[in-house]
């Protein structure tokens, strides 16, 4: 019996379902990441091992802040010449600095695993839309329990694949159509990451995510670069093969919490 497939990415979304600013939503199990003048991106959830949450450190801003404060109480006590501008201008810079560290506190962005590999996904509409991103997304990603029905199908379809010795086969049939720019398939052919009909080899867009670029595609299109290696490591984990002894105990805690069974 033929291997069913998971389903694929509709073409039509809704943008007013997407954050206002970052244009970023979710259409499950695909994360959409849709910003204005580009086309909607999508990645797969079910690719991912965990999506988590990430905060900018404050540390930099809190001691250039500290740094600032000693500076107002030398320039209060004129041991800085022109004591008294340089006491308002320092103690403008520790203000400032204070703010960004408690901003920087409670800002979120979004962190997308897979294997070694995390991508940062920044949401511009504040730490609460980020959250709300995660928790939407985390249900259909490898590491998290399962607790619907559709991921429990679907992790059942991927133990057949195992036992059946399909399992790279399948997975790389997944891949298919995992991340999307429009139209345009994100896939790998040898050494090369193609987007669409665009080309670009592995170490360049290694370079690139290395530098937190975009991929420039035609038309003014772009890609995060960071975002096509996780294809790149999908691929690998593919021709690896997947950690069954996880997904089985994802499948036998799900059947002892719902009550399904093996056989049923």
């Amino acid at each position: 019996m033929a291997t069913p497939t998971p389903p694929q990415a509709t073409t039509q979304l809704d943008r007013q379902r997407l954050l206002p600013r970052s244009g970023i939503g979710v259409d499950a199990p695909w994360l959409v990441i849709a910003p204005p003048g580009n086309p909607i991106i999508r990645l797969d959830a079910r690719l991912l091992d965990r999506v988590e949450l990430i905060g900018r450190s404050p540390t930099v801003p809190l001691i250039a802040s500290g740094v600032a404060t000693a500076g107002v109480a030398a320039a209060a006590l004129s041991i800085l010449p022109g004591g008294v501008f340089a006491a308002a201008g320092l103690a403008y810079l520790a203000h400032e600095r204070f703010s960004e560290a408690r901003r920087r506190s409670k800002s979120r962005d979004l962190l997308l695993a897979l294997g070694d590999l995390e991508v940062a996904l920044h949401v511009a509409d504040g730490p609460e839309a980020a959250k709300g991103i995660a928790e939407q997304l985390a249900p259909y990603t490898r590491d998290a329990p399962i607790t619907r029905p559709e991921v429990y199908e679907d992790a059942k379809r991927r133990m057949r694949a195992q036992a059946e010795g399909k399992g790279e086969a399948t997975a790389r049939r997944e891949l298919e159509h995992a991340l999307l720019v429009g139209q345009d398939v994100v896939h790998m052919k040898g050494d090369y990451l193609q987007v669409g009909q665009i080309s670009f080899k592995i170490g360049e867009v290694r370079e690139y995510a290395l530098r937190g670029a975009n991929l420039p595609l035609t038309g003014g299109r772009l890609l995060q670069a960071a975002m096509g290696l996780l294809v790149v490591a999908a691929e690998e984990r593919a021709a690896a093969g997947e950690d069954l002894g996880l997904l089985s105990k994802r499948v036998a805690e799900y059947e002892a919490w719902s009550g399904h069974t093996a056989g049923r």
